[in-house]
């Protein structure tokens, strides 16, 4: 019997120990661009009901949401995110170089590990009174651009690209230029991020064309209690989010189960709705084909096919390049 007895209080214990681990609360800190809150402030209470269920652990969350290059800056400086949502790959490509996310992220998820996308619009006042339907419209002379710095914001650097790889894809370089240029002398506000562009341009009334995401645009009609029309050039960019686990801080903090959970409830039918019904376009079909109003796009260029995001960096961002040209000639 004494064996017997051994190896049940020895199970026991190893039971108890289980359960003990399953019932310590883990507590995961995400980090957001900043026009992500509203969705995830829906997506974060969903996500910690389904844990529970399945782990019986209690998941509390540290957020944080702000522009996403200012996000990613901080995480390199040492700010202890388990989990980055972004806008722009670069960023975690540039995590990767840090040492702080493994090769090959984007690729454990679908669709480059980004569970939404989007497009760019350009949110107008009412009646449209600039006649605003081109990329060339926008950036014709007489427009006022409320629009995000490109130097701390993913999507603002979505909103440049935008207009200049659909005029590029027709060959046009030159009509590519310019865009960016008339963008740059039609900015009348330069703001860090896109809430406070969307802030800027509806409670503020600044400017004749907001440039934004067309989830955000959505958004502003929702929150701003006003029904003000976006344009969306139907020669159009698809704007991805991905969401990385920080491979160097999960490991530290024994969270990574968690934060790896979360990244796949991200592309589960119930948050892939949460995402479609706060505006994104969705990588669930089913759920996608659900929603009639988005806008129409005619033709929908991958960063990819524009050529990458080291070549836009190269060509539209880094120090010296055509933004900072742009920026340069209309000061003068």
């Amino acid at each position: 019997m004494r064996p017997f007895l051994i190896a049940l209080a020895t199970a026991a214990a190893v039971t108890l120990a289980q359960f003990a681990q399953a019932a310590a609360p883990v507590n995961l800190t995400i980090a957001g661009y900043a026009v992500a809150k509203p969705v995830y402030a829906k997506i974060l209470p969903a996500f910690k009901k389904q844990y529970k269920a399945k782990t019986g652990t209690d998941v509390t969350f540290t957020e944080s949401y702000a522009a996403s290059g200012a996000q990613n800056r901080s995480i390199i400086s040492g700010l202890p995110v388990d989990v980055l949502v972004t806008n722009v790959q670069s960023y975690v490509d540039d995590l990767v170089k840090a040492g702080l996310v493994k090769e090959g992220w984007a690729a454990k998820y679908p669709n480059g590990s980004s569970p939404a996308t989007s497009v760019i619009v350009a949110v107008v006042r009412a009646g449209n009174p600039k006649n605003i339907k081109t990329w060339t419209d926008i950036s014709a002379d007489g427009v006022q651009i409320v629009a995000i710095n490109p130097k701390t914001s993913g999507n603002a650097r979505w909103s440049v690209l935008a207009g200049y790889a659909a005029l590029k894809n027709g060959d046009d370089t030159k009509a590519a230029e310019d865009y960016v240029r008339g963008l740059v002398k039609n900015t009348k506000t330069l703001v860090a991020g896109g809430r406070e562009a969307t802030d800027a341009f509806v409670k503020n009334g600044i400017g004749d064309v907001l440039l934004t995401f067309e989830n955000e645009a959505k958004f502003a009609n929702k929150v701003g209690g006003q029904n003000l029309p976006y344009v969306a050039p139907e020669t159009n960019i698809r704007t991805d989010f991905p969401v990385t686990v920080i491979d160097k801080n999960v490991d530290k903090h024994g969270n990574r189960e968690a934060a790896e959970a979360f990244v796949k409830f991200l592309f589960s039918e119930p948050a892939q709705q949460m995402y479609a019904d706060a505006g994104y376009r969705v990588a669930d079909e089913k759920v996608q084909a659900k929603v009639a109003d988005y806008a129409k796009i005619t033709k929908l260029i991958t960063i990819d096919e524009a050529g990458g995001w080291p070549a836009a960096e190269k060509a539209l961002f880094a120090d010296g390049a055509l933004y900072d040209q742009a920026l340069a000639a209309s000061k003068k």
